[in-house]
């Protein structure tokens, strides 16, 4: 049994052929999985509607790239090969924001991120694990992705392509400099906990985003990132497996 998640009216058209094989429900809690029909920004759409579920998802691209999704040519081999879906659980990041108004806790399945709000650059200290680090980061912004995350802005950042189950956090600062030097990505261990301070607020506005999403309109004066302890849980039939979409795109960058 499954609830069905459609992204559009093209994807409904599929929704009435997946009919013919599954039975759907009219409530997430009713399911064994929630089934996925779009690309990559239609499923982490479907993850923050449904996380608290604690159903698992399975993705079938209706999309473009689709790195979260199964690229089944036909609704019926899905069908049939129900059975073989590998399960994958994906950790996480949170983060703690304290903005010129408020503060969140924002949690992200891909990313992260603060990017700066006028022409102005962004004056950025960063601590990690309480240990203030010496040098002053200038430039757009900074981004934190999980590993599944990797693949997504990260990628576009010139940040590396992670493997998931590698336990490790990735910061990817976007066109920064320290001391006049481009700053490249940071693979740190998953336990860290990372603080950025953002310096003249007033002149040099930054935003906080995850996952495609803006958080607040508000300038961030603070962020702190971190593994979080939830998890989503992602099915794959073999061939269409996250793993092994990364290792292709780790040979090719």
């Amino acid at each position: 049994m499954a609830y069905f998640v459609v992204d559009n009216s093209a994807d409904k058209i599929h929704l009435t052929r997946f009919n013919e094989f599954f039975e759907s429900v009219d409530t997430p809690e009713d399911a064994e999985a929630i089934v996925v029909f779009g690309g990559d920004g239609s499923m982490l759409s479907a993850i923050k509607a449904y996380m608290a579920v604690d159903k698992p998802f399975i993705g079938v691209n209706a999309g473009t790239r689709g790195h979260l999704m199964n690229d089944v040519p036909s609704h019926e081999q899905l069908y049939q090969r129900w059975g073989e879906v590998v399960f994958e659980d994906l950790w996480l990041i949170q983060a703690n924001v304290t903005t010129t108004t408020s503060q969140l806790e924002i949690f992200g399945f891909n990313d992260i991120w603060v990017e700066r709000l006028t022409g102005q650059i962004l004056r950025m200290e960063l601590t990690f694990d309480n240990e203030k680090q010496p040098p002053l980061m200038v430039g757009d912004g900074v981004l934190f992705s999980t590993p599944q995350g990797s693949t997504g802005y990260n990628l576009a950042l010139r940040g590396k392509a992670i493997s998931p189950g590698v336990q490790v956090l990735q910061v990817a600062p976007m066109s920064c400099v320290i001391d006049k030097t481009p700053v490249g990505s940071l693979i740190l261990p998953d336990d860290v906990e990372v603080k950025v301070d953002f310096l003249q607020i007033e002149k040099r506005p930054g935003v906080v985003c995850y996952d495609g999403v803006k958080a607040s309109d508000d300038a961030v004066k603070s962020i702190t990132v971190k593994k979080s302890n939830q998890t989503v849980r992602l099915g794959f039939i073999p061939e269409y497996a996250f793993i092994r979409k990364v290792l292709s795109w780790q040979l090719q960058y």
